[in-house]
């Protein structure tokens, strides 16, 4: 430490945020060295936390990320923990356009997930395809996580209403992990979620929906199926196989009336 000192005591010139080879800063150096009390003599110094750091990819070129993203998914929370104390921007993103809050949770660290909102982080960024973490998360079953950052303000209605559409159609296969499930079920009923929402892949099938669910035997189906939604504790595979029935139903109607079935891909306003 004090020989870090002393170079930037005998050289006043020197710039804190020299590149080297490859990219490679003095905050990087520190950090890939786990040694924290470096990277706040750095700091001291007036290394900038946030530059971006351009590094070589396996492809030859350069990509631009930051040195909370890399601490992110690196080794060690403290190092993680440290650059947020020194000032590293908890919203930063790396070269794939990725919030830092979203490379905690694809390496399912959570305390990193929660040190980086205590700092700041927006609950809820987007990644480069528009997804939050709230979402994903549902997408890939962790209510447990969804239920926390919903009570820490997360927006649920983001994502094509995706975390409500997983709530109501994902079966987790864990007796524990379906508990949470219902608990977000709960939480969203309690702030004005109507279930049930409209299911996955419902939009292709609205407008011959719509019909059919105005004859006798589809009006019945929508009220079977409004009153199991609504029921606070039915999430998963219950609704999905009642879904299911009242789809076959409609297609049986469907073939009856000579309807064919919508195409995959809407045409937008004008044919284009």
């Amino acid at each position: 430490m004090a020989k870090i000192d002393a170079v930037f005591r005998q050289h006043p010139d020197l710039n804190p945020n020299l590149e080297g080879k490859q990219g490679v800063t003095f905050l990087l150096w520190a950090y890939s060295h786990h040694h924290v009390k470096s990277l706040q003599a750095l700091v001291a110094h007036k290394a900038n936390v946030n530059q971006p750091l351009h590094l070589p990819n396996n492809s030859g070129g350069v990509d631009t990320t930051h040195l909370l993203n890399i601490a992110t998914e690196g080794p060690k929370d403290e190092l993680l923990l440290a650059l947020l104390e020194l000032g590293a921007d908890p919203n930063s993103r790396d070269e794939r356009k990725m919030p830092a809050l979203h490379n905690a949770i694809y390496i399912n660290n959570y305390t990193r997930m929660k040190m980086l909102l205590d700092h700041g982080a927006d609950i809820n960024a987007t990644d480069s395809a528009g997804g939050t973490i709230t979402a994903t998360l549902a997408s890939l079953n962790n209510f447990e996580m969804v239920y926390y950052l919903l009570e820490r303000g997360a927006d649920w209605r983001t994502n094509n209403n995706e975390v409500a559409v997983s709530t109501q159609e994902k079966s987790v296969g864990n007796a524990e992990a379906t508990q949470w499930q219902i608990k977000v079920k709960q939480w969203l009923l309690a702030h004005g979620v109507k279930f049930p929402v409209p299911s996955s892949g419902a939009k292709r099938y609205a407008a011959i929906r719509e019909r059919w669910e105005q004859t006798p035997e589809g009006r019945a189906w929508r009220e079977k199926l409004d009153a199991l939604g609504a029921q606070p504790e039915v999430v998963g595979k219950p609704w999905v196989q009642q879904e299911d029935q009242a789809v076959a139903a409609m297609k049986a109607w469907m073939q009856q009336q000579g309807i064919p079935e919508p195409p995959f891909f809407m045409p937008s306003p004008g044919g284009k």
